[in-house]
């Protein structure tokens, strides 16, 4: 129940039951967990969009 990633020099190890999912069986439980509002995952997409509209706003500073 783990998955691991190489970015660079970083080894990420993922222990979730996602990853052994197929794609469809992901999408379909973050779409549950999104109309069920769940906290974290609201969290999570939170986090990810600041960090997107920083590098965008950053970019165009440049």
């Amino acid at each position: 129940m783990k998955k691991e990633y190489v970015f660079g020099n970083a080894k990420v190890i993922v222990y979730s039951p996602l990853t052994q999912m197929t794609t469809e069986e992901q999408k379909s439980f973050f779409e549950n967990e999104w109309k069920k509002e769940n906290p974290i995952l609201k969290d999570i997409a939170q986090a990810a969009y600041d960090c997107l509209i920083d590098n965008v706003l950053e970019k165009k500073q440049a």
